[in-house]
Parts: C-alpha cells; sequence; structure tokens
C-alpha cells in the first residue's frame, strides 16, 4: 500500500521505517512526554517486535489472496487499524504518543546515541530486529508484485 501510494521500492519502505522507528527526525517538538532514554529504547524494541508479529501477519494474507488484491487491499486494511490500534496501546503503557515518539530522537539523539554505546547489548537488538523487519518486508512486498502470467 505504501509502495503503490508513494511509488517506493521495499529498500526505501525499510529504510523510512527504519528512520521512523529510531527517531531521526531532526525537529524539535515542545510537548514531549516526560519519557527517559531508557524507556524509549525499549519502546523501540517492543514497536520493532510488534512490528515484525504485523508483517508475519500479513504475509499469509498475501499468500492466500495474491490473485485477488482487491480483497486483499480491504484484509491489510482491517488489519492496519488493528496494528494501529496496538500501537496506540503500546505508546500509552509508556506514557508517550506516536507523534512524541517520533519526535524524541530529535530533541535527545545524543542521549539516545550514548546510551545504545553504553548498552550494546540493546543496539545489537535493535539492529536485529531491523534487519529482521527488512527481510519480512521483503519477503511480504515479493508476494504482492503481480505475476507476469506467460
Amino acid at each position: 500500500m505504501i509502495k503503490k501510494s508513494f511509488g517506493l521500492n521495499s529498500g526505501s519502505i525499510i529504510l523510512l521505517f527504519y528512520l521512523t522507528i529510531c527517531g531521526f527526525v531532526f525537529n524539535a517538538h515542545d510537548s514531549f512526554a516526560a519519557i527517559s532514554t531508557d524507556s524509549y529504547c525499549q519502546l523501540t524494541i517492543q514497536l520493532m517486535q510488534q512490528e515484525s508479529s504485523n508483517i508475519q501477519t500479513l504475509i499469509p494474507l498475501a499468500n492466500q489472496y495474491k490473485d485477488d488484491p482487491t480483497t486483499l487491499a480491504q484484509k491489510e486494511e482491517i488489519k492496519r487499524a488493528q496494528f494501529e490500534q496496538s500501537n496506540t496501546a503500546l505508546y500509552a503503557q509508556f506514557g508517550t504518543t506516536a507523534n512524541e515518539y517520533m519526535f524524541y530522537m530529535g530533541k535527545h539523539s545524543s542521549e539516545v546515541n550514548e546510551y545504545l554505546k553504553n548498552n550494546p547489548d540493546l543496539k545489537n537488538q535493535i539492529d536485529s530486529l531491523s534487519a529482521q523487519i527488512s527481510n519480512l518486508v521483503s519477503q511480504y512486498e515479493s508476494l504482492k508484485e503481480p505475476k507476469i502470467k506467460k
């Protein structure tokens, strides 16, 4: 859906996802939630785990409805609405919102980078989840590509 709307390839989608998740939005925002750097990193990991699970949920749909793009789009919309609700609940558990989360890195990038430098296990977990998501997105997108019939 993102791919069609914006003409992006799966590599671009992965990059956009990673930039969003990691919060590389260098825009200041005045109404940040009182979230600690540790909480921000834990939230990032949980969001990435959730995204991985979400994509794993979409892959069977893409397989099942690969010959029926209209039904697939409808099923994806339903799932994406559920995913959005789950994300909103996760942000709330950490006392923040999606917007505040996205702008956090811009305001606190040095603290986050230092924290991850001092906690390589968390950085490795984020990097591993990023690679996993990248692979899943590639798999998902390849299932959705129209097949040329011979």
